[in-house]
């Protein structure tokens, strides 16, 4: 999106949302006390400022972990079927311990070299906005990059982990309580099923 209004000076609206409740294994605790249903939205517009926008970024996957977080069923593999098992429909993971050491060490090392890209560090960013996976990988996320309380935003005690949403989520309610200053840095780092993630340094 901040290419595309780079290149063609029109605005970009970026929306992201999830109804997880509908694939919630409510049997598995594991996964049914992690999930909410969320929406948010981002509106990138045309700036007069040389130095908005996206600064560095960084995408990551890692194929090896593919099952640690899925859905058996609904895909090419395992098409919708009268006697597919109703369980292969719904979330499940597969190694809870795993899920939080890869999805921690893939954020801090795509926030670290999103920072690298974009020529700053952690002293430079104004506000730190994780995806909000859970509390403790939000602190482990935290504890590894040496991000001051004061520079975290989180909004998974209230809203639980929307997926996709979690940080236009917390940007928007960020925005509501103090609106972001021109010039100020966020850095926004995610990781998720696939196992996929990424990291981006972006001044407002």
């Amino acid at each position: 999106a901040d290419g595309f209004v780079r290149q063609h000076g029109v605005p970009a609206l970026v929306i992201a949302a999830n109804i997880l409740s509908r694939r919630l294994n409510l049997d598995d605790p594991t996964s049914a006390l992690l999930f909410g249903d969320g929406a948010g939205a981002v509106l990138l517009v045309p700036s007069d400022r040389a130095r908005s926008g996206v600064r560095g970024m960084h995408l990551a996957s890692d194929g090896a972990t593919y099952d640690l977080i899925q859905i058996p069923a609904g895909g090419s593999r395992m098409p919708f079927s009268s006697d597919l098992d109703p369980a292969a429909l719904l979330m499940q993971i597969r190694d809870g311990k795993a899920v939080f050491t890869r999805a921690v060490q893939m954020m801090g090392d795509a926030a670290r070299r999103a920072m690298a890209r974009a020529n700053v560090s952690i002293d430079d960013i104004d506000y730190f906005v994780p995806h909000q996976a859970n509390g403790r990988i939000i602190a482990a996320a935290q504890r590894q990059l040496g991000v001051p309380d004061e520079k975290m935003l989180s909004s998974v005690a209230l809203y639980a982990n929307s997926s996709a949403a979690t940080i236009p989520l917390t940007l928007s309610l960020a925005a509501e309580r103090k609106p972001f200053a021109a010039g100020q840095r966020l850095l926004l780092s995610a990781a998720g099923a696939g196992l996929t993630g990424g990291a981006i340094v972006f001044e407002v």
